[in-house]
């Protein structure tokens, strides 16, 4: 009896893995379930599921198994890799309810449930924020994790208010939704609650809705109300669907916890990777990330996402030489701490030797790969010590932090003997010792054997009648590395420093606290960004400036502003700005204490 049990529990297990043979049976890739991608260079977190009918103990089980991912075709380094509910993260919800007449009092008490089960089950690093619309839009609470407090700011919810201010709620979710700093959540999603009618006189229209949904890395989950129209839903449903796993619930006050608590389930399951990129230096425009999960032999899981790439971690640490030697009789080898910009250029290097003669270089060639510089010069007859010296080359980095010191070398002229590598002993071949095989193992083995079979049989089924469904639809989806190089150039009254690139340009008239004025043209490559910060295009020395404040954007042929101060903010004609606007010939921008005018 004991081993009819122990046969019947390896049988359960075979079963209960079938379909991860069915993916390895499988000719390409399954899709992955990315549901939000945080990038903030050198930084990349994703977060993902596997396909629904794949159990977690396939990667949880697997020694072998193996998480890559790429950004804009550069390959990132893995850093992490662990379930979700084992990383220790929070989670930040942010709810957006509305409360007009057109909501009714049971919708409203259903939501308010469906945020008390939220605040009795939170986490210690979970964070809650809730928001009200109507003809105003309020926060009544911001990154909370009270019980008491989210309770009752849930309690004042009432639908007592004649008008909607939808777009307006929702632009006000993602602004806040933006912010990032340790004690705040990377996993983030906004739950909107409507019946999507909009009532908007003066306020944010649908396409400054649509761009800020695009360029956003937080899920939009709507909760959808069938008060009005099909029509309304339906758009706030293709709204929704801009964002990363974002999705519309179309609910009743009867079941509109169940759908809010699949939303959060799923936001607390699934996997995060973390992964590193080579430099911190972003573009300021959507770039592909590519994943993928298999073993070392293959790929079984793919997905792909668009990602903004605006946020950066500052990096103000200087590149240092590791190592400078002879290899051979006529190169020198440098060994750099970081990626370099300017490593590839002979006129950026200087040698001398003791007598400060210059030696000529005659080549240099850089190998970005493993950050190695290696220089051919001419070198004279005899021992001699030379003194290297560094000009203009500085780090991969939007900081571009310069190397500035010089080193010395010991130069024989002499060609370099590499030291013999000794050959790998390879160990003896392990002692077999064979025993009876049990009449339970062939049985055993005969129906593993069948359910391989099996499983490709499924696999081929499958893979004519379509792969997993997400989110009820099919999703299949599918870039040079990029060198941005900086110029600076100092004016007499007005400091800045832009980025070099092609078209379109700007023309823009820069004045000062001190009406001291100085005319630019600069070119906008995606997006020019102002503030106090080194990272910045455009550069100030103006306390009142955000270190982040404003960026202008290339858009087909026009620019738009983009306010990115959440303290002083910036205005437009003298108008404060909440999101993208068209700007204009004639303009006026004010930033703290500097006024842009479009030429």
């Amino acid at each position: 009896m004991k081993t009819k049990r122990i046969l019947v529990i390896l049988i359960a297990c075979i079963l209960f893995l079938t379909p991860v043979t069915i993916a390895l049976a499988s000719e390409e890739p399954l899709p992955l379930n990315i549901r939000q991608v945080s990038v903030n260079k050198p930084e990349v977190v994703v977060y993902f599921d596997l396909p629904d009918d794949i159990p977690d103990q396939f990667i949880l089980n697997t020694e072998d198994h193996r998480v890559t991912a790429s950004l804009a075709g550069e390959e990132l380094v893995p850093v992490s890799f662990e379930p979700f509910e084992n990383s220790g993260e929070g989670v930040w919800y942010i709810f957006v309810v509305d409360v007009s007449t057109s909501m009714t009092s049971r919708q409203i008490a259903s939501i308010r449930s469906s945020i008390e089960d939220i605040a009795e089950t939170m986490g210690a690093n979970d964070r809650f924020t809730l928001i009200s619309f109507g003809v105003t839009v309020d926060v009544l609470v911001d990154l909370s994790n009270d019980e008491q407090e989210i309770i009752d700011a849930a309690g004042t919810l009432i639908a007592n208010q004649r008008g909607t201010l939808f777009y307006d709620s929702i632009i006000k979710a993602f602004e806040l939704a933006s912010r990032y700093s340790t004690d705040i959540p990377v996993r983030r999603a906004v739950f909107v609650f409507s019946d999507a009618e909009d009532f908007n006189v003066g306020g944010f229209i649908q396409q400054e809705v649509e761009d800020m949904l695009v360029q956003s890395e937080v899920a939009l989950y709507a909760m959808g109300f069938n008060n009005r129209t099909r029509d309304a839903l339906d758009a706030f449903g293709a709204k929704a669907r801009m964002t990363l796993d974002g999705g519309i619930d179309i609910v009743t006050q009867r079941d509109v916890g169940d759908a809010v608590k699949a939303r959060t389930d799923s936001m607390r399951a699934g996997y995060i990777a973390r992964f590193a990129s080579r430099s911190n230096i972003v573009s300021g425009n959507v770039e592909s990330l590519n994943l993928e999960v298999g073993s070392l032999e293959s790929v079984m899981f793919r997905a792909a996402a668009n990602v903004n790439s605006v946020r950066w971690i500052a990096d103000n640490t200087p590149p240092v030489v590791i190592s400078a030697r002879q290899t051979a009789s006529e190169t020198i080898q440098i060994v750099f701490s970081k990626p370099m910009l300017g490593a590839d250029r002979l006129e950026n290097y200087s040698i001398k030797d003791i007598d400060e003669n210059l030696i000529v270089v005659r080549a240099v060639i850089y190998n970005d790969a493993e950050n190695i510089a290696t220089l051919a010069i001419d070198p004279p007859p005899g021992l001699n010590t030379f003194t290297l010296s560094f000009h203009g080359i500085t780090d991969l980095s939007m900081e571009r932090n310069i190397t500035e010191q010089s080193v010395t070398i010991d130069f024989t002229g002499e060609e370099i003997v590499p030291e013999p590598t000794p050959e790998p002993i390879e160990p003896p071949p392990p002692i077999i010792i064979e025993e009876p095989t049990s009449p339970y193992i062939w049985l055993l083995g005969s129906l593993i054997i069948t359910l391989i079979i099996l499983g490709i049989t499924m696999a081929v089924i499958k893979s004519r009648g379509g792969l997993v469904k997400v989110d009820g639809k099919l999703r299949f989806t599918g870039v040079r590395k990029q060198n941005t190089y900086v110029s600076e150039e100092e004016a007499d009254v007005i400091q800045h420093k832009f980025v070099t690139a092609k078209l379109p340009e700007i023309n823009i008239r820069i004045m000062d606290g001190s009406n001291r004025t100085r005319d630019i043209n600069t070119p906008v490559k995606g997006s020019l960004f102002v503030g106090r910060a080194a990272g910045n295009d455009l550069v100030f020395d103006d306390k009142r400036m955000s270190r982040q404040h404003f960026a202008i954007e290339a858009k087909n042929g026009s620019f738009n502003i983009v306010n990115l101060s959440e303290t002083s903010g910036t205005l437009l004609n003298g108008v404060k700005i909440g999101s993208s606007r068209p700007i204009n010939k004639g303009d006026k921008i004010e930033a703290g204490n500097i006024t842009f005018t479009i030429l």
